[in-house]
């Protein structure tokens, strides 16, 4: 009987994300026309690799992610389009079966229900990478089992830089093989990238690495970040200066620290969440849609609360992320600037729950019974 009402519960979820989903998700896919313009010109003119445009936004990855690209540029619009999503919401069930062991119709019902969180739903809406390298390197630091790992570490940091901070969560967890592995894996996806395109290659690692320009509006509400907090805070558009500096030296120390305590503790779940955490606050920009990482995040925190707190917390966690305050101020055109003080804690809501995630993951002194393979790396 409990069997058939979870199925029931999970129809009903189902249905209502259903619902719901089309009134709340916009789909332009944007980011995917952009992917495909990297493997489109690659094989057309490599060289003019960042130079090609698609409405004005340029390809602003790696070369390697352009090699990636480009078998979905080979093929039709709409195929691509249908592979790309389907692969998508597989990884969020992926993330979700990674992050907590749920029955089969539990399961059902929290993916369903997670396409309704901003951060999942911007992500398949733009066509973005983000839930493939979430599960990809949940898989990596989590499965202990398979002989090369940290391979795919490097791998995801090849196409997009921001996961080159786990290389901190192994060095801190001293699992040198993975490291190894990682810092391999990277190395070899750069030279791929100068044998294939050696103009492009340069230009990007000389000098559009550092370009925040080509990324978007610094300023704009869906950058959760520290450097846009402060330039949102400051109506500064050259941002916080030393301030930011210091937070980010701030954040990488304690944060890698906090990976340790919880990596040791058996909380692994916890300590790959919070070094993703760490990316997302230190890098200059951290688009909304790259919170993907709030799914781990939150079952994180669930774990170590006391029974009588996990369902509150869980709804008012997901809760925050389906109705996206965000987006409740002024925003676009740098109208971010003129935020009043009020609109800070809305327009910042990611970060704050961050922090509150944080200080939740700090206090609490729940210990996992662990698998001492988990601890210490594998041979």
């Amino acid at each position: 009987m409990r069997t058939r009402v979870l199925w029931v519960l999970a129809g009903l979820v189902c249905v209502a994300a259903s619902v719901v989903l089309p009134m709340v998700w916009q789909h332009s896919l944007v980011d995917l026309k952009v992917y495909r313009l990297g493997g489109t010109t690659l094989l057309d003119d490599a060289s003019a690799l960042y130079d090609a445009r698609l409405a004005g936004l340029p390809f602003t990855y790696p070369p390697f992610a352009a090699v990636v690209m480009v078998p979905f540029a080979l093929i039709p619009w709409s195929a691509a389009v249908t592979v790309w999503t389907v692969t998508s919401v597989l990884c969020v069930v992926a993330i979700w079966r990674m992050s907590v062991k749920l029955p089969s119709a539990i399961l059902l019902a929290v993916v369903a229900g997670s396409l309704l969180l901003e951060p999942v739903r911007e992500t398949l809406g733009f066509g973005q990478i983000n839930l493939m390298l979430c599960a990809l390197i949940l898989y990596d630091v989590l499965d202990v089992k398979h002989t090369r790992r940290g391979i795919w570490i490097g791998v995801a940091a090849g196409i997009k830089l921001t996961p080159l901070v786990f290389l901190g969560l192994l060095v801190v967890t001293r699992q040198w093989k993975a490291l190894i592995h990682a810092s391999v894996a990277f190395l070899a996806t750069v030279l791929i990238g100068f044998a294939i395109t050696p103009h492009a290659a340069t230009e990007y690692w000389t000098s559009l690495i550092s370009d925040t320009t080509r990324i978007g509006g610094l300023a704009f509400s869906s950058n959760q970040s520290w450097n846009a907090f402060l330039i949102r805070l400051t109506g500064d558009l050259d941002g916080g200066g030393p301030i930011w500096l210091g937070l980010v030296l701030v954040t990488v120390v304690a944060g890698l620290w906090m990976c340790r305590v919880l990596w040791l503790r058996g909380q692994q779940l916890a300590a790959v969440s919070v070094c993703a955490l760490i990316g997302l606050l230190c890098s200059p920009v951290s688009w909304s849609h790259h919170w993907v990482w709030i799914i781990p995040l939150g079952v994180s925190v669930v774990t170590v609360l006391a029974p009588r707190w996990r369902i509150p917390f869980g709804v008012l966690w997901f809760g925050l992320f389906t109705i996206a305050p965000i987006w409740w101020p002024p925003n676009h055109d740098n109208r971010e600037l003129d935020w009043p003080f009020a609109d800070q804690f809305s327009g910042n809501a990611y970060l704050i729950a961050a922090l509150v995630a944080l200080v939740l993951l700090a206090v609490s002194r729940e210990r996992v019974r662990a698998d001492p393979q988990v601890v210490r790396e594998p041979l």
